[in-house]
């Protein structure tokens, strides 16, 4: 599972209120560290989700809005995508994270 402590609480936050913007349950899951990525297919999805969860926190961050109740959007975006990197990294979707980072 995804997994936040403490110290990275606002990530997570971020994470679920994206996902939940976007209306993907698979991404709401996996960002709730209420389930596991357990395909190819899944880790493409969910990369794909948070390639667009980023593109979401973008544009607030420029907009200097604050999402739920977290004003420096940008740092913590950046401690999602090293957990979300990793994850899929440590589970043997690093081809997944490739293409699809390419793609972008």
């Amino acid at each position: 599972m995804l997994e936040f402590n403490e110290t990275t609480q606002n990530a997570q936050k971020l994470a679920v209120h994206y996902a939940k913007k976007l209306g993907d349950q698979l991404l709401i899951d996996f960002m709730s560290s209420s389930r596991d990525v357990t395909s190819p297919e899944e880790a493409t999805a969910v990369i794909k989700g948070f390639w667009e969860m980023t593109d979401l926190a973008i544009e607030d961050n420029h907009n200097n809005k604050s999402v739920e109740g977290i004003s420096d959007i940008e740092f913590w975006m950046h401690k999602l995508f090293n957990k979300v990197y990793g994850y899929m990294l440590r589970n043997g979707f690093e081809e997944q994270w490739q293409n699809i980072s390419d793609q972008r």
